[in-house]
């Protein structure tokens, strides 16, 4: 009979699911858990909500790889859940099919925007029967990502330009110049906004922005940094995080976005999901024919010791 898996054993062999939740609903999950497997569905579903204050551990990792499909419970704690978000952008940069299931009326991430979801407003057995019959199903498909459109002005495009080009000099005087590191921060700051009033919905804007305040935090925080002594939890972190996985939203096949995640991951002292993003960044770009030498980078200091995040 099958059964539905927990976080107490690591999945060995495949799963038709990997039953991604908020843990404000998670006795709607573990209601949607065993009626799959009741309909034969092999289900791995985290009902402990014991995750040791990590985003995605090697065990989660293990548990989407094995699984066919993510089915995601989408509600408004979902969408502000950052354990929801890292496990469905992990998904899709697993190349794992998402199917969207919704409980209430928020809207989904742009990227599943168009997808087939399923709606678990309301509890219905023939509904939730057709799920049961679609994810048992190996040659069904689940919801696939929407590939971002995205066109770029001139006057886009030097704005571009110009904010990473004064990014790039804050990052550069660090360690150097503190005064100089500011003043060019505080100049690419500047940049942003304006970009940011003229091309408010503009994925790579976004995606400056997240950098933004990577080296909002960095400007800030260097000699700690260097020490290796940085808070873990800083709103500049947070806001960091925040932009990427809205940039990811809208693309998650972005590389910077996915270092830019990775870089942030990292210094709110996520180790297993730092290198997975970048892992996933290099592949992406690797993928798109783009070299990426910081992303390199980056790799080879996430692959150093850590305390085991």
């Amino acid at each position: 009979r099958p059964a539905v898996s927990t976080r107490r054993r690591t999945p060995t062999s495949e799963h038709d699911v990997f039953l991604s939740h908020s843990s404000v609903d998670r006795r709607r999950a573990a209601t949607l858990g065993r009626a799959l497997a009741a309909q034969g569905v092999r289900v791995w579903i985290d009902d402990t909500n014991i995750r040791f204050g990590r985003l995605l551990g090697r065990e989660l990792q293990d548990a989407i790889r094995s699984s066919r499909r993510v089915v995601l419970l989408w509600s408004a704690a979902a969408s502000r859940s950052p354990w929801v978000t890292i496990e469905w952008l992990t998904a899709l940069t697993a190349d794992r099919l998402v199917v969207p299931c919704q409980l209430d009326d928020t809207p989904l991430p742009p990227c599943l925007g168009n997808a087939l979801r399923v709606d678990l407003t309301r509890w219905r057995p023939s509904t939730v029967a057709r799920l049961a019959a679609q994810l048992r199903d190996p040659t069904s498909a689940g919801a696939e990502f929407t590939a971002a459109i995205r066109g770029e002005s001139a006057d886009l495009a030097h704005a571009v330009r110009r904010i990473a080009d004064r990014q790039a000099a804050a990052l550069g005087l660090l360690g150097a110049d503190a005064r100089g590191a500011a003043r060019a921060n505080r100049e690419a700051d500047r940049a942003l906004a304006a970009a940011r009033r003229r091309w408010p919905l503009d994925v790579e804007v976004l995606n400056l922005a997240g950098y933004q305040a990577k080296n909002d935090f960095l400007v800030e925080q260097w000699d700690a940094v260097q020490a290796g002594r940085w808070p873990r939890k800083h709103p500049a972190l947070d806001a960091a995080r925040l932009a990427f996985v809205e940039c990811l939203g809208v693309d998650p096949t972005n590389p910077s976005a996915l270092n830019g995640l990775a870089n942030v991951l990292f210094f709110q002292r996520e180790h297993a999901a730092a290198r997975w993003f970048n892992a996933a960044a290099l592949e992406r770009a690797a993928e798109q024919g783009t070299p990426y030498p910081d992303a390199q980078t980056d790799a080879r200091l996430f692959a150093l010791p850590t305390d085991g995040g």
